[in-house]
Protein backbone atom coordinates (compact mmCIF):
# COMPACT_ATOMS: atom_id res chain seq x y z
CA UNK A 1 0.00 0.00 0.00
CA UNK A 2 2.82 2.31 0.12
CA UNK A 3 2.52 2.69 -4.29
CA UNK A 4 0.73 6.21 -4.59
CA UNK A 5 -1.39 4.22 -6.92
CA UNK A 6 -2.15 1.59 -4.90
CA UNK A 7 -3.90 4.17 -2.26
CA UNK A 8 -5.02 6.18 -4.99
CA UNK A 9 -7.48 2.69 -5.48
CA UNK A 10 -8.33 1.88 -2.50
CA UNK A 11 -7.80 2.97 1.03
CA UNK A 12 -6.96 0.15 2.85
CA UNK A 13 -4.99 -3.53 1.90
CA UNK A 14 -8.29 -4.91 3.09
CA UNK A 15 -10.14 -3.19 0.81
CA UNK A 16 -8.82 -4.47 -2.10
CA UNK A 17 -8.95 -8.55 -0.74
CA UNK A 18 -12.60 -7.60 0.06
CA UNK A 19 -13.58 -7.40 -3.62
CA UNK A 20 -12.27 -10.91 -4.23
CA UNK A 21 -14.45 -12.00 -1.37
CA UNK A 22 -17.59 -10.38 -2.61
CA UNK A 23 -16.50 -12.27 -6.56
CA UNK A 24 -16.10 -15.38 -4.28
CA UNK A 25 -19.99 -15.17 -2.61
CA UNK A 26 -21.43 -14.01 -5.43
CA UNK A 27 -19.75 -17.15 -7.52
CA UNK A 28 -20.67 -19.95 -4.69
CA UNK A 29 -24.23 -20.67 -3.56
CA UNK A 30 -22.43 -22.89 -1.01
CA UNK A 31 -20.96 -20.00 0.58
CA UNK A 32 -23.48 -17.83 0.70
CA UNK A 33 -25.07 -20.08 2.89
CA UNK A 34 -22.62 -19.52 5.50
CA UNK A 35 -20.68 -22.41 4.42
CA UNK A 36 -22.13 -25.35 6.81
CA UNK A 37 -19.64 -28.02 7.47
CA UNK A 38 -17.21 -27.08 4.53
CA UNK A 39 -13.25 -26.80 5.05
CA UNK A 40 -11.36 -23.63 2.88
CA UNK A 41 -7.65 -23.59 2.99
CA UNK A 42 -6.16 -20.41 1.84
CA UNK A 43 -2.48 -21.58 0.00
CA UNK A 44 -0.24 -18.94 1.12
CA UNK A 45 -2.65 -16.96 3.32
CA UNK A 46 0.54 -14.33 4.30
CA UNK A 47 -1.35 -12.85 7.57
CA UNK A 48 -4.56 -14.38 6.92
CA UNK A 49 -6.46 -11.08 5.62
CA UNK A 50 -8.63 -13.28 3.32
CA UNK A 51 -9.72 -15.71 6.17
CA UNK A 52 -9.78 -12.81 8.68
CA UNK A 53 -12.82 -11.14 6.10
CA UNK A 54 -14.05 -13.97 5.43
CA UNK A 55 -14.54 -15.59 8.87
CA UNK A 56 -17.89 -13.62 9.71
CA UNK A 57 -19.78 -14.97 6.75
CA UNK A 58 -18.48 -18.21 7.37
CA UNK A 59 -18.78 -19.24 10.70
CA UNK A 60 -20.41 -22.66 9.66
CA UNK A 61 -16.74 -23.39 8.11
CA UNK A 62 -13.82 -24.75 9.27
CA UNK A 63 -10.81 -22.22 7.52
CA UNK A 64 -7.40 -23.58 7.31
CA UNK A 65 -4.12 -21.19 5.90
CA UNK A 66 -0.84 -22.11 4.87
CA UNK A 67 2.22 -20.37 4.02
CA UNK A 68 6.23 -20.81 3.83
CA UNK A 69 6.70 -18.19 6.34
CA UNK A 70 6.36 -18.40 9.65
CA UNK A 71 7.02 -14.84 10.64
CA UNK A 72 3.52 -14.22 8.89
CA UNK A 73 1.50 -16.84 10.23
CA UNK A 74 2.66 -15.75 13.72
CA UNK A 75 1.83 -12.21 12.42
CA UNK A 76 -1.85 -13.44 11.30
CA UNK A 77 -1.99 -14.89 14.81
CA UNK A 78 -1.83 -11.46 16.59
CA UNK A 79 -3.92 -9.88 14.36
CA UNK A 80 -6.76 -12.09 14.55
CA UNK A 81 -9.70 -10.55 15.99
CA UNK A 82 -10.86 -12.00 18.90
CA UNK A 83 -14.30 -13.66 19.39
CA UNK A 84 -14.00 -15.58 16.30
CA UNK A 85 -12.37 -18.89 15.80
CA UNK A 86 -8.44 -18.57 14.77
CA UNK A 87 -7.98 -20.78 11.85
CA UNK A 88 -5.99 -23.94 11.16
CA UNK A 89 -2.62 -22.51 10.28
CA UNK A 90 0.37 -24.60 9.31
CA UNK A 91 4.00 -24.34 7.52
CA UNK A 92 4.38 -25.06 4.22
CA UNK A 93 7.30 -27.20 3.14
CA UNK A 94 7.70 -25.67 -0.19
CA UNK A 95 4.70 -26.28 -2.37
CA UNK A 96 3.98 -29.51 0.36
CA UNK A 97 1.79 -28.77 3.29
CA UNK A 98 0.48 -30.90 6.07
CA UNK A 99 -3.28 -31.02 5.52
CA UNK A 100 -4.68 -34.06 4.61
CA UNK A 101 -5.41 -35.38 1.50
CA UNK A 102 -9.19 -35.10 0.27
CA UNK A 103 -10.21 -33.04 2.99
CA UNK A 104 -11.06 -29.35 1.44
CA UNK A 105 -14.38 -28.50 -0.23
CA UNK A 106 -12.44 -25.38 -0.80
CA UNK A 107 -9.03 -23.91 -1.63
CA UNK A 108 -8.04 -20.21 -2.70
CA UNK A 109 -4.84 -18.91 -3.78
CA UNK A 110 -4.59 -15.44 -4.17
CA UNK A 111 -1.97 -13.29 -5.90
CA UNK A 112 0.83 -16.23 -4.99
CA UNK A 113 1.43 -17.86 -8.10
CA UNK A 114 3.05 -14.91 -9.58
CA UNK A 115 6.00 -15.34 -6.77
CA UNK A 116 6.80 -19.24 -7.24
CA UNK A 117 8.93 -20.06 -9.78
CA UNK A 118 7.69 -21.47 -13.12
CA UNK A 119 9.02 -24.47 -13.41
CA UNK A 120 7.59 -25.33 -9.47
CA UNK A 121 3.96 -23.80 -10.36
CA UNK A 122 2.96 -27.33 -11.14
CA UNK A 123 3.79 -29.23 -8.11
CA UNK A 124 1.31 -25.82 -6.33
CA UNK A 125 -1.14 -27.30 -8.70
CA UNK A 126 -0.23 -30.70 -7.41
CA UNK A 127 -0.22 -30.07 -4.00
CA UNK A 128 -3.92 -28.03 -4.11
CA UNK A 129 -5.14 -30.95 -6.24
CA UNK A 130 -4.31 -33.52 -3.70
CA UNK A 131 -5.53 -31.76 -0.59
CA UNK A 132 -9.14 -31.23 -2.58
CA UNK A 133 -12.17 -33.74 -1.87
CA UNK A 134 -13.37 -34.93 -5.37
CA UNK A 135 -16.16 -32.08 -7.13
CA UNK A 136 -14.04 -29.52 -4.75
CA UNK A 137 -13.12 -25.93 -5.82
CA UNK A 138 -9.88 -24.51 -6.96
CA UNK A 139 -9.95 -20.61 -7.00
CA UNK A 140 -7.16 -18.92 -8.59
CA UNK A 141 -6.41 -15.01 -8.21
CA UNK A 142 -3.91 -13.53 -9.50
CA UNK A 143 -2.79 -9.85 -10.94
CA UNK A 144 -3.62 -9.76 -14.88
CA UNK A 145 -0.77 -8.77 -17.03
CA UNK A 146 -3.28 -7.57 -19.92
CA UNK A 147 -4.15 -4.69 -17.81
CA UNK A 148 -1.28 -1.97 -18.21
CA UNK A 149 -2.43 -0.57 -14.27
CA UNK A 150 -1.57 -3.61 -12.97
CA UNK A 151 1.81 -3.91 -14.39
CA UNK A 152 2.95 -0.41 -13.63
CA UNK A 153 2.22 -1.01 -9.73
CA UNK A 154 3.97 -4.58 -9.86
CA UNK A 155 7.12 -2.97 -11.64
CA UNK A 156 7.26 -0.81 -8.58
CA UNK A 157 6.40 -2.86 -5.82
CA UNK A 158 9.28 -4.05 -3.66
CA UNK A 159 7.81 -6.80 -2.46
CA UNK A 160 7.26 -7.95 -6.25
CA UNK A 161 10.68 -7.36 -7.51
CA UNK A 162 11.31 -11.10 -9.03
CA UNK A 163 7.44 -11.51 -9.62
CA UNK A 164 7.04 -13.35 -13.04
CA UNK A 165 3.15 -12.32 -13.97
CA UNK A 166 0.97 -14.98 -15.64
CA UNK A 167 -1.75 -15.05 -17.92
CA UNK A 168 -5.13 -16.75 -17.37
CA UNK A 169 -4.62 -19.32 -20.20
CA UNK A 170 -1.57 -20.47 -18.31
CA UNK A 171 -3.43 -21.43 -15.21
CA UNK A 172 -6.75 -22.55 -17.15
CA UNK A 173 -4.10 -25.12 -19.45
CA UNK A 174 -1.90 -26.42 -16.35
CA UNK A 175 -5.09 -27.30 -14.23
CA UNK A 176 -6.73 -28.87 -17.66
CA UNK A 177 -2.97 -30.84 -17.89
CA UNK A 178 -4.05 -32.44 -14.27
CA UNK A 179 -7.11 -33.40 -14.78
CA UNK A 180 -9.40 -30.58 -13.32
CA UNK A 181 -13.50 -30.01 -15.01
CA UNK A 182 -15.31 -27.46 -15.54
CA UNK A 183 -12.22 -24.56 -15.75
CA UNK A 184 -13.66 -21.06 -16.04
CA UNK A 185 -11.98 -17.95 -16.01
CA UNK A 186 -13.24 -14.34 -15.00
CA UNK A 187 -12.05 -11.19 -14.86
CA UNK A 188 -13.00 -8.30 -12.31
CA UNK A 189 -11.45 -4.92 -10.69
CA UNK A 190 -12.19 -2.84 -13.39
CA UNK A 191 -13.29 -0.20 -10.58
CA UNK A 192 -10.88 1.25 -8.19
CA UNK A 193 -11.89 -0.57 -4.81
CA UNK A 194 -12.68 2.21 -3.05
CA UNK A 195 -15.43 3.09 -5.21
CA UNK A 196 -17.58 0.09 -3.95
CA UNK A 197 -21.08 1.29 -5.80
CA UNK A 198 -18.69 0.82 -9.44
CA UNK A 199 -18.64 -3.31 -8.60
CA UNK A 200 -21.81 -3.67 -11.14
CA UNK A 201 -18.84 -3.59 -13.52
CA UNK A 202 -17.46 -6.89 -12.60
CA UNK A 203 -20.82 -8.88 -13.51
CA UNK A 204 -21.23 -6.56 -17.22
CA UNK A 205 -17.54 -6.99 -18.06
CA UNK A 206 -16.62 -10.20 -16.16
CA UNK A 207 -15.76 -11.86 -19.46
CA UNK A 208 -13.27 -9.07 -20.84
CA UNK A 209 -10.05 -9.66 -20.00
CA UNK A 210 -8.88 -6.29 -19.01
CA UNK A 211 -9.99 -6.41 -15.19
CA UNK A 212 -7.02 -5.72 -12.71
CA UNK A 213 -7.19 -9.06 -11.73
CA UNK A 214 -8.84 -12.31 -12.84
CA UNK A 215 -10.09 -15.44 -11.06
CA UNK A 216 -9.69 -19.16 -12.83
CA UNK A 217 -12.12 -21.96 -11.04
CA UNK A 218 -11.82 -25.46 -11.53
CA UNK A 219 -13.47 -28.65 -9.87
CA UNK A 220 -11.24 -31.78 -8.52
CA UNK A 221 -12.81 -34.42 -11.09
CA UNK A 222 -14.86 -36.86 -8.59
CA UNK A 223 -13.10 -40.08 -10.72
CA UNK A 224 -9.26 -38.16 -10.32
CA UNK A 225 -6.72 -40.12 -8.41
CA UNK A 226 -4.91 -38.15 -6.02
Amino acid sequence: MDSPIKALLGSSADQFVDVKIRWLMNRFASLRAGGAGLRLLDYGCGTATLLRLLAPQLRGAALLGCDISTGMLDEARRVWPAGIDQPELSVQDGASTSVAAGSCDFVVISAVLHHVPVELRRDVYAEIRRVLRPGGHIVVFEHNPLNPVTRYVVARTPIDQNAILLRAREVHDALGDLGFGNIRTGYLMFAPPRLHALEGLERLFGWLPLGAQYAVTAQRSPDLPA
